[in-house]
């Protein structure tokens, strides 16, 4: 556990001390101060404390980046400054004000895609870890383990209640964290996250007969476990909601705003953004079938790259389903699940690197608990949205890793024979059956190569950056956010 007293006195003898602080704010994950004198402050000295992710010049103020623990820290500089303690502010108010075509380049969409992302998963990540260990728990100790409880004991029973409804609730949990992100009504949008849920509408898309929204034709889409469409959905209605706050008299806002909201929403939700999500995974399932057929080795790493990202879609399972018939006729299959085996190291490789690597203690305990949580429970979900949807290096890692993998079990002619659970992660090589030697290779040589690539260059915030650049009168300021 961080000595937050410490980094406190750390951080205010690095800015000049307290009489150099004019005053300090927070928001999300950063220490704003105002100083009296900036060239006081010691950029390089700041970066060595170790709660500090990064520094950032930007508003006229000297921005730390702390991260989830930014508040605890604040709340001890308050103390030990003898400042007044004030409420968090926008964290948005300081960005850039972009451009159209700015806000359109591939690079700026991408950036705020996994912003979006990582800040609707980040509050919602003790969830994923009580999850896990609870399925663990479970797996270690029910009939599939030691068999120390039974399938009817209570014990066995509450904790798989536990461990099932986290996941099988994603939604509702991702629904409001996003809520929270994008700065809309939170029971708004968990409203719509049940309806997603609800039973019936589930008997609905079991039935798979046609069903429309206010005359909208809906697409069969089972949302359980659904994630990435749950915060699409948000930030639309964060837009909604703030169209019905503009239009509405304040007499009848009570009433408007909610039920307008919610209205427009529906088919918005179950329509349109619900929808659109499943359909470019869809179509990332076809080119992955299709690549499969046609592309041999080239197919095997594009699945190692890409597929953790494909589970937190959920689309894994239609894709399974699509190969399956074909991979038991042939009795094996040398694309798809040699690819997904490989995918098992590399992840558990970038956990237990983040575990060593991450620059702060709270992260590199997140990275054991999941490393841990996956090895013992077989859930990768948590570190897909607690590592790699919140840290753009991990994903590249475990991408490169994945692809090399990928790449030499195809070349070493590895097939899968065996397409049922075959117990842990790490022991997924045993589906390569009498091609268990060039299957480990494989497996083996692209968990190095994620290691490798995580342990040396670390993740983001770790490097040492230049704080400015200056261009003309005017300063660009980069930061890098863990």
């Amino acid at each position: 556990m961080a000595n937050y007293k410490k980094v406190a006195e750390q951080i205010l003898s690095t800015v000049g001390g307290a009489e150099n602080v004019a005053s300090v704010t927070h928001c999300m994950t950063r220490l704003r101060f105002s100083l009296k004198d900036e060239s006081l402050s010691n950029d390089e000295k700041l970066e060595d404390i170790s709660s500090i992710i990064s520094v950032v010049h930007a508003g006229g103020q000297v921005q730390l980046v702390v991260g989830p623990t930014v508040d605890k820290v604040y709340d001890e500089v308050c103390k030990q400054g003898g400042f007044e303690v004030t409420v968090s502010i926008d964290e948005e108010l300081d960005g850039p004000q972009l451009s159209w075509k700015e806000r359109l380049a591939p690079k700026h969409l991408f950036n705020q895609l996994l912003d979006a992302v990582s800040g609707a998963i980040t509050p919602i990540l003790p969830i994923f870890c009580v999850a896990g260990i609870f399925k663990m728990l479970v797996i270690l100790f029910g009939p599939e383990g030691a068999g120390f409880m039974s399938e009817t004991s209570d014990l066995y029973r509450i904790l798989s209640l536990v461990g099932d409804a986290a996941y099988y609730y994603f939604p509702v949990f991702a629904a409001y964290s996003s809520a929270k992100k994008f700065k809309t009504s939170p029971v708004l949008a968990l409203l719509i996250a049940v309806v997603m849920i609800y039973p019936d509408m589930l008997a609905i898309v079991e039935d798979g007969k046609p069903f429309s929204v206010f005359g909208i034709p809906m697409q069969l889409v089972n949302y359980t476990q659904a994630v990435l469409p749950v915060i699409l959905i948000t930030w639309a209605q964060s837009y909604i909601e703030r169209f019905f706050k503009k239009i509405s008299p304040d007499m009848l806002r009570v009433l408007i705003v909610p039920v307008g909201t919610v209205l427009v929403m529906l088919p918005v939700a179950l329509c349109l953004c619900g929808p659109a999500v499943q359909f470019v995974m869809g179509l990332v399932a076809d080119f992955i079938i299709w690549l499969a057929s046609v592309a041999g080795p080239a197919a095997t790493a594009v699945i190692g790259a890409f597929w953790n990202l494909i589970i937190a879609t959920g689309m894994h399972v239609p894709i399974y389903t699509a190969i399956l018939p074909a991979a038991l006729q042939n009795g094996y299959d040398a694309i798809l699940y040699p690819g997904a085996a490989v995918v098992a190291y590399t992840t558990l490789a970038i956990a237990l690197a983040y575990g060593l690597r991450a620059k702060d203690k709270e992260s590199r305990a997140t990275g054991w608990n999941l490393f841990i949580t996956y090895a013992f429970g077989r859930v990768s979900e948590p570190i897909i949205y607690g590592i790699l949807f919140r840290d753009k290096k991990a994903l590249a890692w475990n991408m490169i890793g994945g692809a090399v993998g990928g790449l030499l079990v195809s070349l070493l002619h590895a097939n899968v024979y065996i397409f049922t659970g075959v117990g842990f992660p790490w022991m997924n090589v045993l589906m390569f059956a009498q091609d268990i030697i060039p299957g480990t290779i494989g497996c083996l040589a692209g968990g190095a190569v994620t290691f490798a690539l995580a342990m040396v260059f670390g993740f983001e915030g770790q490097e040492k950056m230049p704080l400015k650049s200056k261009s003309g009168d005017s300063e660009a300021v980069e930061s890098v956010e863990a």
